[in-house]
């Protein structure tokens, strides 16, 4: 109020005048949401970029317009908006995306994780993301993923900016596919060494990938191995593969550490439920497993589709008849919310 107190009036009705007219909480108590692109790098791995768009509650600016994601329609991004609610810190969770997808793939589930108070990292793992993919890092070096997680986790919380505002104490992870994969690894579940490098094996042999590749793929289970990242509380995987052709056998998943949702279509045939989240389900030992009925295919999770998206990649945004992608992101994103929030300790005031 001291400060209040020194304004012109001119001031203090443009103040009144934003707040009537800023984006405000809808209905059904979700926030207005900002985005912004970080980059950070790894001195450890001679500045390795580690890239992410990161989702969070925000308060715009009255004129504030949505960003528009790129192939994407029906998000609401006010990119670089001012964080809400300062001093107030907020419950992270961090999502590695499929192979050869990026971040940005995924930005309606951060959109509905932030606007309910959470602060959402959209990681672009590093040579394996849509703008820049490698067969070294999305067949060989998968192993990168994680540590890709649990690194970009240790700088948000280091950043001046950031780290005030994240709950260290309440971190989750999510994924899809492999990004799901990835999830479990960091919440524990162990690849078995021989059946990991006998994957690796089949890419490093195969013809078709050029020579200077196949020269930099290594056969190396050590990295694969110790993975878990103690501040992860809980891991949400969509779609999770290819478990059991990564090495992640039944006792590697009984290892997993931390409680797990595991959802996947009926209609996926990329990582079909049966071989990958159906079997997760039966050998970790708090996983809550849910199998989304009908033709539901494995992008799903991916963002709704402009026209620009169904013309080009309709593989990817157009789904099968009597399916409806909003209405399931809608379901999947309260059962997401619902599991953070349970597995993290994150109270909500009751209506």
């Amino acid at each position: 109020m001291k400060h209040l107190r020194t304004r012109p009036l001119a001031s203090i009705l443009a103040i009144v005048l934003w707040a009537c007219m800023a984006p405000t909480a809808s209905a059904d108590g979700r926030q207005p949401v900002g985005m912004t692109q970080i980059e950070y790098t790894d001195p450890a791995d001679g500045g390795r970029p580690l890239d992410l768009m990161l989702i969070y509650p925000a308060a715009p600016a009255a004129d504030a317009r949505p960003f528009k994601i790129f192939l994407a329609t029906h998000l609401h991004l006010y990119k670089d908006a001012p964080i809400a609610a300062e001093g107030v810190k907020h419950p992270l969770v961090v999502f590695s995306h499929g192979a050869g997808g990026n971040g940005s793939v995924y930005a309606w589930f951060g959109e509905y994780l932030a606007s309910h108070g959470y602060v959402v990292a959209l990681v672009y793992h590093y040579r394996a993301n849509s703008f820049d993919s490698s067969a070294l890092y999305v067949r060989n070096r998968i192993w990168q993923r994680p540590r890709d997680i649990s690194q970009d986790i240790s700088m948000l919380l280091q950043d001046p900016v950031w780290g005030p505002r994240i709950d260290a104490g309440r971190i989750g992870v999510a994924g899809h596919s492999q990004g799901g994969f990835t999830a479990l690894w960091l919440g524990g579940a162990e690849v078995d060494p021989a059946k990991f490098v006998a994957y690796q094996k089949v890419w490093k042999s195969q013809a078709i990938v050029p020579a200077y590749l196949r020269e930099q793929m290594s056969l190396d289970a050590a990295s694969a191995q110790g993975l878990r990242d103690d501040r992860i509380k809980a891991a949400f995987a969509m779609a999770p593969g290819d478990i059991q052709g990564f090495g992640m056998d039944a006792a590697g998943l009984a290892k997993m550490a931390i409680p797990t949702y595991l959802i996947v279509g009926a209609g996926d045939t990329t990582t079909p439920a049966a071989d990958n989240a159906g079997f997760a389900a039966k050998h970790i030992p708090q996983a809550t497993y849910q199998l989304l009925p009908g033709p539901v295919n494995h992008e799903i999770f991916d963002n709704e589709c402009d026209a620009i998206g169904r013309d080009n990649y309709p593989e990817s945004c157009n789904d099968a008849p009597g399916v409806n992608r909003a209405r399931l992101h809608a379901a999947i994103g309260a059962a997401a919310l619902n599991f953070f929030d349970r597995n993290l300790g994150v109270a909500r005031p009751s209506n």
